[in-house]
């Protein structure tokens, strides 16, 4: 058989082709040959053939379907195991999943779907097609009118599909065109989608205050670095022990297999559900919630084995070692024994050393915040009057 071409750009076209699907130029129609009777023979053995399809077997003659038509039977599973290979020919119209807008109708995860009329495709009246051929459509537009030939066929995850063995296109849009025309039609103006995408990104952006779980801190903790956040979660009953070793405040995932170790103070409740408010810290890329308040959710309990923290009011949210006060020590405002005293640091209290100096003596100081010191080594080393907890 003769191979078509285009008159346009030379590309290769099926024999019913209106338009190429190369350039979109129309493609004249084939002048018809006409043929004279050539004989009574001919005209017996027509009559022949005929009466053998009459008589003597089955029509192939393919079903004639509208798009909603196909439809209705690719989604009612006994009409579709009646119809399975039966050669039939619908027209309608092509959808191009990028064309389609949440809510409107995110139906499938292929890129096109074939309808008879936007309202059908508003409805979720769709055939879901497939064929060796898609690649004839990467041009087309949504809304371009189309004519397939294929037969309906059940792949093994019980999906019915229009398997198609022609595609014809009887009127092509551009994509540009056709997005505009859907959009004219479902009575959408481009820029409110654009102005809602946009809402969107903002929504997602992390604000101060925003309630948080465990299980999102730990699953992107960059993404929540230096803000102050509530963080939702279970806060056991007693101090927990970290993966080095040590004793720390920390609150659970709502499985118990995670958790986030607080800094900075510590519940007096424990048990139960409850919310931590502060600041996110990151030490080597592991998250740690510098607290400033807790509350409860739901049943409390006394927290058995949590400790005050010393109060830190600077607002300082950098990373600091945890320590336990072996005996009331005095806070002073200098690394000196000899600066003026403050405060008290109460035996069994928890404080955060942001920082360590050396003494006029042998001594080791830290710093709470400025102008609060305490002694943490005397000069003797068996002088330790705080210990470390973060295992340093």
């Amino acid at each position: 058989m003769e191979k078509r071409v285009c008159p346009n750009c030379g590309n290769e076209i099926q024999e019913n082709d209106k338009f190429c699907d190369n350039c979109g130029a129309q493609i004249p129609e084939k002048k018809k040959k006409n043929f004279k009777m050539i004989g009574l023979g001919i005209a017996c053995v027509l009559v022949l053939v005929v009466g053998i399809g009459i008589f003597g077997g089955e029509s192939t003659e393919p079903l004639n379907l509208k798009a909603d038509e196909l439809s209705d039977i690719m989604f009612d599973d006994d009409k579709a195991e009646e119809y399975l290979d039966t050669p039939i020919n619908t027209t309608g119209y092509l959808f191009r999943e990028d064309d389609v807008i949440d809510g409107n109708n995110k139906l499938t995860d292929s890129n096109y779907v074939f309808c008879s009329s936007v309202k059908s495709f508003t409805k979720g009246k769709i055939v879901l097609f497939e064929s060796d051929h898609m690649n004839k459509l990467k041009n087309v537009g949504t809304l371009s009118k189309l004519s397939m030939n294929g037969q309906l066929v059940k792949h093994k995850s019980g999906m019915i599909f229009f398997n198609v063995d022609k595609i014809s296109i009887e009127k092509k849009l551009t994509k540009e065109e056709g997005k505009n025309a859907l959009y004219k039609k479902l009575g959408i103006d481009e820029n409110e989608i654009q102005k809602a995408d946009s809402s969107t990104e903002e929504s997602n952006e992390v604000k101060d205050g925003d309630t948080i779980t465990v299980d999102d801190l730990l699953a992107d903790p960059t993404k929540y670095a230096g803000k102050t956040l509530r963080i939702k979660g279970k806060f056991p009953q007693a101090l927990a022990r970290s993966s080095d070793g040590r004793d720390i405040v920390a609150i659970n995932n709502d499985n118990l297999d995670q958790y986030v170790e607080i800094k900075g103070g510590s519940p007096n409740f424990g048990g139960c559900e409850g919310i931590v408010t502060g600041n996110i810290i990151l030490n080597n890329g592991t998250p740690i919630i510098n607290a400033t308040s807790f509350e409860s959710i739901n049943e409390t309990y006394s927290a058995v084995g949590t400790a005050d923290y010393y109060p830190i009011t600077d607002g300082y949210t950098g990373y600091t070692d945890t320590y336990v006060a072996n005996y009331n020590m005095a806070i002073r405002d200098d690394y000196s024994t000899t600066a003026t005293k403050v405060d008290t640091l109460k035996k069994g209290q928890y404080v955060e050393i942001r920082d360590i100096k050396g003494g006029l003596g042998s001594e080791t100081w830290g710093l709470i915040q400025h102008g609060k010191w305490v002694c943490i080594h005397g000069e003797n080393p068996d002088e330790e009057y705080l210990t470390n907890l973060s295992g340093d």
